[in-house]
């Protein structure tokens, strides 16, 4: 996993993309026959005593049930329809960061991770991935240059974890350069290196083979995050032989793949990954007018 020297094995991508935002394509290459949409797992919980959120006190301290789920889960619990260009907050019925979102059986759910792919699917990904390229062995990373912390030591916040009581720096999102480039995660050299600027977005290039992906040991190795604790999956990851590219644009709550018919065929029949296909031109952004709910 080493620093790319320069950004000239991103350049094929600039004239695929839009440089004015219309559809997901100002960050998903256009052109490739069939395209996936990955969607990120949802967390929900709700406390053991009572089975339930509703009319729980919620005083003092409670173990929780605790669940990883799928949109599809999520759209069953509320009545409404799941489609490849849904949109989680009309699946669950509620404005974006308004309420606190309750099923009727009592769960409590928090929106899926923007930017981020969870280390357990992104290796079903990879594996699948793997099997639809000629190079497995030989690809590129691109991480987005604004996750915290990277170029310099500004955008962690401190977090102590209630298991241990231990300290840990987490990253933000942003950040502003104040602190001297390199004393970040990064070094110095490549924070002032050539970098991949695609249309309102700028990323730093590493040497990986899609290969290294599968096992979920990855988080131990890469040298853009400060904790396993808190993962962060490639923004953009293709081969070297360019027969497929996956996205996992920081605005977005899902990934795209692009790639031929036969990965996204088999995308979607893998029992570990929610994805669905995508027409090429989607629009994926948060207030795209999509119905979810039958009769809508």
């Amino acid at each position: 996993m080493d620093a790319m020297p320069d950004a000239t094995a991103g350049e094929w991508l600039k004239p695929s993309l839009d440089t004015v935002w219309h559809d997901m394509h100002s960050v998903v290459p256009r052109g490739f026959p069939a395209y996936a949409r990955i969607f990120h797992p949802v967390l929900r919980d709700r406390p053991q005593d009572t089975g339930t959120w509703h009319g729980h006190p919620r005083m003092g301290i409670f173990p929780l049930d605790e669940q990883a789920v799928g949109w599809s889960e999520v759209a069953g619990s509320f009545g409404t329809e799941m489609h490849p260009l849904a949109q989680f907050h009309r699946l669950v019925g509620v404005e974006r960061n308004t309420q606190e979102i309750l099923d009727s059986a009592g769960w409590r759910y928090s929106e899926p991770d923007t930017g981020n792919l969870a280390p357990d699917i992104l290796a079903s990904v990879a594996a699948r991935l793997c099997e639809h390229t000629s190079t497995p062995d030989e690809g590129v990373s691109a991480i987005w240059e604004g996750w915290g912390g990277l170029p310099s030591s500004d955008g962690f916040a401190q977090l102590t974890l209630s298991d241990g009581g231990t300290s840990v720096k987490r990253p933000s999102r942003f950040f502003r350069r104040k602190s001297k480039p390199g004393s970040g995660l990064l070094p110095a050299e490549m924070v002032n290196g050539g970098t991949l600027e695609l249309p309102g977005r700028t990323y730093y290039l590493f040497d990986s083979a899609p290969q290294f992906y599968r096992q979920q040991s990855w988080v131990n190795q890469v040298p853009w995050h400060r904790s396993p604790q808190f993962p962060q999956s490639p923004s953009i990851l293709w081969p070297a032989d360019r027969s497929w590219v996956m996205v996992t644009e920081i605005d977005f709550d899902s990934t795209v793949v692009a790639g031929s018919h036969e990965l996204v065929a088999a995308l979607v029949q893998d029992p570990g990954i929610e994805a669905l296909p995508l027409n090429e031109g989607a629009d994926l952004m948060w207030d795209a007018d999509i119905p979810n709910r039958p009769g809508q």
